[in-house]
């Protein structure tokens, strides 16, 4: 055809990608004309043709010249790479047109050709970053101002939009992608993911996935043929790919998934719009039983066919857990989870703070670190926080028809009401009846209820519904004169009056440390835990605390180590702290004894670490000081890293693990949270042979045992969890003292005991009045009959 212009892209550069169409605008043109890069691409269709070149920064040129030939009478193909229309050659092809009018130029046909973009091809070699809404800005600021690029940028973080940005970096301009960082970390997190790709579907193709914190350690790695696309707050890594979710949520009654054929409905962002229905459990202070309680409720609600969640936004704790995703939560959450019948998410508990210091805590941000502040820093976060806790609540809600919210502590904490993001705030945020929990067993029960709803602003306690007095022992009816003064009182009613009930649950709040392992009842073995000032995960041991002829106990002073048949030291959120503070007390003399007279010693987690010879922090992870030295009771050294490992793992015995009592095991389950990466010397061996981390298979070694099984360590925590391996562990130190090992009756499972847990509170709670908290409509898809 004559007087014909296509203006063809001919997508990222590969000829496999570009569209049908493209190459038959190119066959059919007798002259092409383009940038003799994107020429080179494409020379191969090129045979036969005129072809016109020219430079960078002959843009307005290229097209002119492509205008008058086609003019002259022939067929011309205009080539722009990716889309002509995104940046490309189409809009000034059309102004050009446009400007020249009574010209030959007015003669000319354009067939403007699509083509696949950049930004698509990119998204492509990403995974899937673009699902939701998103905005394209070009950092070159030939033809925008860069104030306006910089106001755009601003807008579309905001807006919480994915941003691609074209044309990022170049040799005479390196400052823009740092600017555009600074801009968007305004607006998000900095763990959020960001993808660099190069030469998208070219043979010299690069793809980087970072973090918007690390972006700025990349940017030299940026240039004008790299795009990079930055996440928005749902974006996560997923399987080494970045995901933006589209927004429906997937669920069904027992695994919390819904799938397509039953329930396609997009993600609320909207919490009066969609929200389900909301219950808050409160306390009158730490330690009263709120998670227990809020476990048992979510129980009931499950089994009156309800699809239920729970809920913390802020949480405080060194014992957790970790989702199948690898984030990581409160252990009251995952137990929450767990009586709910649907696996943990991170944004059950979307801020997790793990104290690492008398005035610091690691923060954790919807299952992911952020970093290490004190008070003061995090109080200056706290708005980016709540922010994180509105999102993941929005989330539960749209997709459960009920949320059961824990608090924290106490809700009456006055001098914390202005930082307060977990308890009444959070109440409120979900328009939720409060039901207040208050422990008998620590005396004053009439007094701190009282006292809690009397400093509670008049809105605050509006939202008190009712109170649970919890973990009586005796005859309930010799309340009835309390509860009655304080119904009078406070005009708050008494929902029930429930016994002490010992269901071996696992538990989080430090308070509940100080109950354990006191070493009451003797018993054949005798396996000690150092209390170290910073334990972590110490439900690790829980299971032990169960077994026939064992007797656990948490060690205070050196001199208890004597005479044990077991040694453990637990997991710490600071290992070289609590490695010096052992030191200071003096267990490392009296573990050191111990060894040396035969003792057999266990290590998890940091207390793995402590064994071995040396522990370096270059990167000053967890202190000030470069390295410590270990117990040397391992031969091997650990670096600490700025990169936390958290993961459900399985993994499978070493033949090393034999000398431990541990080879004949078949597959050990559990899950890693730690910031350290442990390597063997030569006189230690490898425990344990990881299979499968966070749903991916693996082959990586893990722990050391030394060469006569007399000490070892892993980083997995949960092992005393699976009975095989508590047998495994127990049988020869039963045997040392000339004993058989006892039959270990299996316990009850965890289902079983939170079905133990519901009837309880079924039977001492006015459950009636409680679910009438909840709207009509949701009463009446009960089932009364349980």
């Amino acid at each position: 055809m004559k007087n014909k212009l296509y203006v063809v892209g001919i997508g990222p550069g590969d000829l496999q990608h570009m569209t049908p169409a493209a190459r038959q605008a190119i066959e059919a043109a007798e002259v092409v004309v383009g940038y003799k890069t994107y020429l080179g691409l494409i020379d191969s269709l090129l045979a036969g043709k005129e072809v016109v070149s020219s430079g960078m920064m002959k843009e307005v040129e290229r097209c002119r010249q492509a205008l008058e030939i086609a003019a002259d009478g022939r067929s011309v193909a205009l080539v722009s790479s990716g889309d002509a229309g995104i940046y490309g050659m189409a809009g000034l092809v059309l102004e050009l047109v446009g400007e020249h009018q009574g010209s030959p130029l007015q003669g000319v046909e354009v067939e403007i050709v699509p083509g696949v973009s950049a930004v698509q091809a990119a998204a492509a070699r990403l995974g899937a970053p673009l699902m939701h809404d998103f905005a394209v800005i070009s950092l070159s600021d030939l033809l925008t101002p860069w104030p306006l690029i910089r106001r755009r940028l601003d807008a579309a973080g905001r807006a919480d939009f994915v941003v691609a940005l074209y044309n990022p970096r170049s040799r005479g301009r390196t400052t823009q992608i740092g600017e555009a960082r600074q801009i968007l970390l305004a607006h998000r997190e900095p763990q959020t993911p960001v993808g660099i790709v190069r030469n998208a579907c070219r043979a010299d193709e690069a793809v980087i996935l970072t973090t918007l914190e690390e972006l700025a350690s990349r940017e030299e790695e940026v240039d004008m043929f790299s795009l990079v696309m930055i996440g928005n707050s749902q974006t996560r890594i997923e399987a080494g790919r970045m995901l933006t979710p589209r927004g429906y949520r997937v669920r069904n009654q027992e695994s919390g998934i819904r799938t397509q054929k039953q329930c396609l409905k997009p993600e609320t962002w909207n919490l009066k719009s969609e929200q389900g229905k909301a219950l808050f459990v409160g306390g009158t202070g730490s330690d009263v039983g709120k998670s227990v309680i809020t476990a048992g409720l979510c129980r009931i609600l499950k089994r009156r066919g309800l699809s239920v969640a729970p809920f913390k936004a802020q949480n405080m704790a060194l014992n957790s857990a970790v989702t199948p995703e690898g984030g990581e939560i409160g252990r009251a959450q995952a137990l929450q989870a767990a009586a709910c019948g649907i696996a943990p998410h991170a944004d059950m508990n979307p801020v997790l703070l793990k104290p690492n210091s008398e005035t610091g805590s690691q923060v954790i941000i919807q299952g992911r670190p952020v970093g290490n502040m004190g008070v003061r820093q995090y109080h200056a976060y706290k708005d980016q926080a709540f922010a994180r806790v509105r999102e993941s609540y929005a989330r539960l809600s749209g997709a459960h028809d009920v949320v059961v919210l824990e608090g924290a502590g106490s809700i009456a904490e006055i001098n914390l009401r202005e930082h307060d993001i977990t308890n009444l705030r959070a109440a409120e945020m979900a328009d939720a009846p409060v039901l207040l929990v208050a422990d008998i067993e620590r005396g004053g029960v009439f007094a701190a209820i009282v006292g809690t709803l009397e400093v509670l602003a008049p809105a605050e306690r509006a939202r008190v519904a009712g109170v649970i007095i919890n973990r009586f022992r005796g005859d309930a009816s010799l309340l009835r004169p309390g509860i009655e003064a304080v119904e009078e009182r406070t005009g708050v009613p008494v929902l029930g009056v429930v016994p002490w009930l010992d269901l071996k649950l696992p538990e989080e709040d430090s308070l509940a440390l100080a109950r354990k392992g006191k070493g009451a009842v003797p018993a054949a073995l005798r396996i000690g835990v150092v209390r170290l000032p910073r334990i972590s995960n110490y439900t690790d041991f829980d299971p032990l605390e169960q077994e026939p002829g064992v007797e656990l106990v948490y060690l205070d002073e050196p001199e208890q180590v004597a005479g044990l048949d077991l040694l453990i030291l637990p997991g710490t959120k600071s290992t070289l702290a609590d490695l010096a503070e052992l030191r200071r007390r003096g267990f490392e003399r009296a573990i050191l004894a111990y060894h040396a007279a035969g003792g057999r010693i266990a290590g998890i987690c940091g207390g793995y670490q402590m064994l071995g010879g040396r522990i370096a922090d270059p990167g000053q992870v967890e202190s000030d000081h470069g390295e410590a030295r270990g117990l040397d009771l391992l031969d091997v050294e650990t670096v600490l890293r700025p990169a936390k490992q958290t993961h459900q793992a399985s993994a499978v015995p070493l033949p090393a693990a034999s000398a431990a009592g541990l080879g004949a095991l078949e597959e050990i389950t559990g899950y890693e949270i730690h910031m350290g990466e442990t390597r063997c010397g030569s006189l230690a061996r490898p425990l344990l042979r990881l299979t499968r981390r966070s749903g991916k298979e693996v082959d990586m070694a893990d722990g050391a045992v030394d060469q006569d099984g007399q000490v070892w360590g892993t980083y997995l925590h949960g092992l005393f969890d699976s009975a095989p391996f508590r047998r495994a562990l127990l049988a020869p130190l039963f045997r040392a003292k000339g004993l058989e090992p006892p039959d270990s009756t299996p316990g009850a499972s965890l289902d079983a005991r939170l079905d133990e847990l519901a009837d309880h509170l079924e039977a001492h709670l006015d459950l009636e009045r409680i679910l009438s908290l909840l709207d009509r409509r949701t009463r009446e898809d009960c089932s009364w009959n349980g």
